[in-house]
């Protein structure tokens, strides 16, 4: 399991598209330090602000407006520099996820 966050810095709206990161929800955070715990990868695209992100690797990573962020499950510390206006997208969420 890839435990390394990545990053596609500035993507083209070409990309945007592909993905279909518009229809995905969005989520806003102010300016502190948070860790999160994801159940499993999820995308991020960020609309505005900046944050620092690291694994429990301690590596770091900085991501702004513009930039694709793909975050492996497990434990995310963010450190939210300018407030951030996101796209998320879980892979824990799918169609399949609410047939009964």
């Amino acid at each position: 399991m890839n435990q390394t966050i990545q990053v596609e810095r500035q993507i083209s709206p070409a990309r945007l598209t592909e993905l279909g990161v518009h229809g995905w929800p969005t989520w806003k955070d102010g300016v502190g330090t948070r860790q999160l715990d994801y159940d499993a990868a999820e995308k991020s695209y960020l609309l505005d602000g900046s944050a620092t992100l690291s694994m429990t690797d301690g590596v770091c990573i900085n991501v702004e407006k513009g930039d694709l962020v793909i975050i492996p499950a497990g434990k995310c510390q963010w450190i939210v520099h300018q407030q951030v206006r996101r796209h998320y997208r879980s892979d824990a969420l799918s169609p399949a996820c609410c047939i009964i």
